[in-house]
């Protein structure tokens, strides 16, 4: 191999070397420079329009895909859906009050996520509860109540009322 191209090809190395240090942080492929404990994580979390942040023992109402983030930071509740609204219309008065059921993501420290669904149903109030893991979660009201003669209602209208408690 001649000088030239031996030249040649360690200035073409240089160059790719040069490329990729500077495409590298553009691609999230960097290293953080700093150690962030999860404590840390957790002091950074601000509540936003989908985040929430909330007590044990006290109402929390929550819209379809917003999370509330319990303060003692062990557990995450999400809405996922609501599953059914067969509840009589509030302009009516129904021989059946009908049900209303709601679909939930529940992520508790160190545990992969659970899809929990709670129901209100007049006179059935077990159906409104899950206990798991030291916890409890009830749902203890859906907003708003159909109306006759008005179109169904859209899901990002409800509104779900829980309550988290430590058993």
């Amino acid at each position: 191999m001649t000088k030239s191209k031996g030249l040649a090809l360690v200035s073409g190395f240089i160059k790719i070397i040069i490329i990729c240090s500077l495409i590298q942080p553009m691609l999230g492929c960097t290293q953080p420079t700093e150690n962030v404990s999860k404590a840390d994580l957790n002091q950074e979390i601000q509540p936003t329009e989908n985040l929430v942040k909330a007590d044990l023992n006290q109402e929390i109402q929550l819209q379809i895909d917003q999370m509330a983030l319990m303060e003692s930071k062990t557990m995450q509740v999400k809405v996922l859906d609501i599953v059914e609204d067969s509840r009589c219309p509030a302009d009516v008065v129904c021989v059946q009050p009908g049900q209303v059921t709601i679909a939930f993501e529940v992520v508790k420290e160190n545990s992969q996520p659970e899809e929990v669904e709670l129901t209100l149903r007049a006179a059935q109030e077990n159906l409104a509860v899950r206990n798991f893991d030291g916890y409890s979660m009830t749902l203890k009201n859906v907003e708003p109540l159909p109306i006759t003669n008005q179109e169904k209602i859209i899901q990002s209208d409800y509104i779900v009322t829980i309550v988290v408690s430590k058993t």
